[in-house]
């Protein structure tokens, strides 16, 4: 049992408040209230329910957002992240490659559909996350939050190395694990974060479980009412009726002289009154033809015939519609004449006016056409038997490198499938030579499965073009979400005939189409028809 006296970073651990995010709402004391400063540490027991765990943070991130605070919601389990599993989204660029690799903060922060904070997942693995804690680049990202006025909410276990660096940037904190987490909370609290509130998972102990109207146990949990809110005001009901009497209906006004409903029904048929012909048009409204139906009514009874005789003359106001139609049909022949046989309007062999000729239609514009040049060399690197250890080593390898792009290739050994990262796209040998020799004396290039180090450049010159766009980051997005169904992509530049870049996402490098198979494969699970092409763009040698 956790002593509600006891204290971590000098200030007392508070009470604990049994939550469950599936049906819950936010206790008072863990919601967003204005008065958090900075960043905020959700510190968990690495102990208690993972599921759990995950939940109830992004419940308490999603009705920050929902109070109107803009709120980012940052995985720093970097051993094991969890949050995007449980949200169902892919870890892409996150926080480790935000501090160690350079990436783009905005990039990284992805929204998480239909709830409105921002998810930053834990991104590439690290073996030491106590770099990522102990990181100088903190002040710059906390100072930006604070100017935008958002919060930043910082997902770490307890125990995790360096937490103690947080202390600076995050004065608040709020707990979530079990009644019996209170000793790894009071060694795990930096000193000066000050814990403001404590959720902890349903409680599977009978004796534990808090009944209406009765106080908490001590240390193990909030008053019903904290745990259980009062549900939203209902709306006003309907006046009560004595039981058993009919819920009287209202009555609307009836017309005078007629009966009402209830009359109606007790009323034989042979007694109703019979409306008047002139009713109808007396009480219905303007918009529905009252008034203007009568109107005209009397306008029809003023133009029609006196007698059936059809020698009878036609009125003033036939005339002017009979003149009307005539006028129209002569303006449409004059302008069918004037715009398809112009020549009918000359007159004597002269014409009467200069008829312009017709303007030839315009060309179309040339198709803009690539310029790209013919980009089949690359350098390989190093295989791994799947996929996230190697978009990992692109991620370490373009921080190294970052001139020289590096993409993933899948492709089957021996009947095995490995994932193979590559180095480059050049033209000729010349260049692989040069990039070659850069990665072996850094150590980036495996030599000990090849025969030599000339067998690491290797023609590799088609691949699967997965579309083309006008920009570098459109271009970006899509392999992000290639990236997602678990599909490699590189972007590549690739100059047209109008002077400017664009960039083309490949899929692959192969020397032919029987090594494509595998990629081919998860085009077709993902239903993405792709052409397999020759590979082309934008020289790295070639001038700008």
């Amino acid at each position: 049992m956790t002593d509600p006296n006891a204290s971590a970073g000098g200030a007392a651990l508070p009470a604990t408040t049994f939550f469950d995010p599936a049906f819950e709402r936010i206790p008072a004391a863990a919601a967003w209230d204005g008065s958090y400063a900075g960043p905020v540490l959700l510190l968990f027991d690495p102990r208690a329910d993972r599921f759990w765990v995950a939940d109830a943070a992004i419940a308490l991130a999603t009705a920050w957002t929902q109070a109107g605070r803009r709120a980012v919601l940052a995985d720093l389990s970097l051993d094991d992240p969890l949050l995007h599993e449980r949200i169902g989204m892919a870890n892409l660029d996150g926080v480790v490659d935000i501090f160690l690799y350079g990436a783009s903060l905005a990039r990284s922060a992805r929204p998480v559909p239909g709830r409105g904070f921002y998810l930053i997942s834990g991104g590439t693995y690290t073996d030491d996350p106590g770099d990522i804690l102990r990181h100088p680049r903190w002040e710059k990202i906390v100072s930006g939050f604070r100017e935008a006025q958002a919060s930043l909410l910082l997902f770490a276990p307890a125990g995790a190395a360096g937490l103690d660096a947080l202390a600076q940037w995050a004065g608040d904190a709020i707990l979530f694990g079990a009644p019996t987490s209170g000793p790894a909370f009071l060694a795990a609290l930096p000193a000066g974060v000050a814990p403001r509130a404590w959720l902890a998972p349903p409680a599977a102990d009978p004796s534990l479980h808090v009944e209406p109207h009765r106080e908490p146990v001590a240390g193990h949990g909030a008053a019903f009412e904290d745990r259980f809110p009062e549900p939203e005001p209902a709306p006003t009901p309907w006046p009560s009726t004595p039981p058993g009497a009919p819920t009287p209906m209202p009555k609307a006004p009836a017309h005078e002289g007629f009966p009402t409903f209830d009359e109606l029904m007790s009323t034989p048929p042979e007694a109703l009154p019979v409306p008047d012909p002139a009713w109808e048009t007396a009480t219905m409204p303007s918009r529905f033809g009252g008034r203007r139906r009568k109107k005209k009514d009397a306008e029809a009874s003023a133009d029609a015939p006196s007698s059936g005789d059809p020698s009878t003359p036609p009125k003033p106001s036939q005339k002017r519609l009979v003149v009307l139609l005539l006028l129209l049909l002569v303006i449409a022949a004059a302008y069918f004449v004037w715009t398809y046989h112009p020549e009918m309007l000359r007159i004597g062999g002269a014409a009467t006016a200069a008829v312009a000729p017709v303007a030839a239609a315009a060309k179309p514009p040339a198709a803009v056409a690539e310029r790209g040049t013919a980009l089949p060399y690359a350098v390989s690197t190093v295989n791994f038997e799947s996929m996230a250890p190697a978009r990992n080593a692109v991620r370490a390898k373009s921080a190294k490198f970052p001139e020289v792009p590096f993409y993933v290739v899948p492709e089957t050994n021996q009947g095995r499938l490995f994932y193979k990262v590559l180095a480059g796209l050049y033209p000729d040998t010349t260049q692989a030579v040069a990039v070659r020799n850069r990665l072996v004396d850094a150590g980036e290039a495996d030599t000990a499965g090849v025969l030599g180090p000339s067998a690491l450049i290797q023609p590799r010159p088609w691949a699967f073009d997965l579309g083309t766009f006008d920009s570098d980051s459109a271009a970006t997005v899509r392999v992000d979400s290639l990236a997602a169904q678990s599909i490699p992509g590189y972007v590549v530049p690739v100059p047209f005939s109008d002077g400017a870049d664009r960039w083309r996402v490949y899929g692959g490098a192969f020397a032919d189409s029987m090594a494509a198979v595998p990629m081919l494969r998860m085009l077709s699970l993902a239903r993405i028809n792709a052409p397999f092409v020759r590979r082309t763009g934008r020289a790295p040698a070639a001038p700008r």
